[in-house]
């Protein structure tokens, strides 16, 4: 018999965190049939230390792939997952008992998707806080919006048949889990329950992760160029609105703002055609939230703060190089 729900964890040379992601998924299933598919990606075999703890467990099933890839990872457990229901769960974050419930309801439900908040937790300085989802009923709305939180797809359950043919991006390293969402908002409208308790923890650590990697040209054009093309399908399918317009709107005056020394030309005019879609979106940073009206002269304010933008974007990658480079030589 087929489990109800499969939960696809990819894994990369984290095995003291893997074997918490592994048992936090086997002890939040409420008595439900799940497999855990594990996908260990690369050269490295600590993984099979994990995997002996569980050798008698066969809930528990191992894929390993040669390439070192979390996406391939994904990808690869996704096609050899049996559940009617399948969740992705970083090697480095957990589940919380509560994902059981989440689990009933959306059985219960019939929707296509479940969302549910996450707690955002600094191993470093021990401090956790919820994290919400975007202020809105509307999933697409709240898919793009979702590009001011960290990883909305660690809190969702997916109706497998939903997910359809569609893949993770195997050829990008940052923005993956939003291009997922995004390419799931994409194509019809889904039947969604919208879930206001915590159901995972999103750990931030200092060790080796893909928000670390260097923010270029190149994977912001992947972001925007995805931003777009998705706004092109709502409009072409006659699921277009003010408040998704809007919506696209702010996540590309978000990923602007945030970037914008990267190529201040490049995003100025984004900024310019954002502005153009709503003139009253605003980026979803804290700033622009307490104070909406600065995004009117959010592209001088950009400019005036290049220079200083330039400095401290350059002291915060020293600072995680010596941090990282620490962890590496301990």
């Amino acid at each position: 018999m087929n489990p109800l729900l499969s939960i696809v964890i990819p894994t990369f040379n984290r095995t003291d965190m893997l074997d918490r992601a592994i048992e936090s998924a086997l002890n939040a299933c409420g008595g439900e049939r799940i497999e855990v598919v594990v996908v260990p990606n690369g050269p490295h075999r600590k993984w099979e230390i994990v995997k002996s703890k569980y050798c008698k467990d066969d809930r528990v099933k191992w894929f390993h792939i040669d390439l070192g890839n979390a996406c391939a990872a994904r990808n690869y457990g996704l096609a050899n997952s049996k559940g009617l229901y399948v969740r992705f769960l970083d090697d480095d974050d957990y589940l919380l008992p509560s994902s059981a419930e989440q689990l009933k309801r959306i059985k219960e439900s019939g929707a296509d998707i479940s969302v549910a908040p996450l707690v955002v937790f600094n191993q470093r300085s021990g401090f956790k806080e919820l994290q919400g989802l975007p202020e809105t009923k509307d999933f697409v709305c709240a898919v793009l919006l979702s590009i001011s939180i960290s990883n909305m797809t660690a809190g969702c359950i997916f109706l497998k048949s939903a997910i359809g043919g569609r893949a993770w991006r195997e050829d990008v390293v940052l923005h993956d889990d939003y291009l997922w969402m995004l390419g799931f908002g994409a194509g019809e409208e889904k039947l969604v329950l919208m879930e206001f308790f915590p159901v995972a923890v999103y750990v931030q650590h200092d060790a080796e992760r893909l928000s670390r990697v260097r923010r270029t040209m190149d994977n912001s054009r992947v972001l925007v160029n995805s931003i777009l093309l998705l706004h092109q399908d709502l409009l072409a399918t006659g699921r277009g609105s003010p408040e998704r317009s809007s919506a696209v709107a702010a996540a590309l005056l978000t990923h602007a703002h945030s970037v914008f020394p990267l190529a201040p030309i490049f995003f100025g005019k984004l900024i310019k055609k954002a502005q153009k879609m709503d003139s009253n979106a605003h980026p979803m940073q804290s700033m622009f939230i307490k104070y909406p009206w600065l995004a009117r002269k959010l592209l001088v304010i950009e400019w005036v703060m290049l220079g200083p933008r330039y400095i401290t974007r350059g002291y915060r990658r020293i600072s995680w190089w010596l941090r990282s480079a620490s962890l590496r030589g301990r």
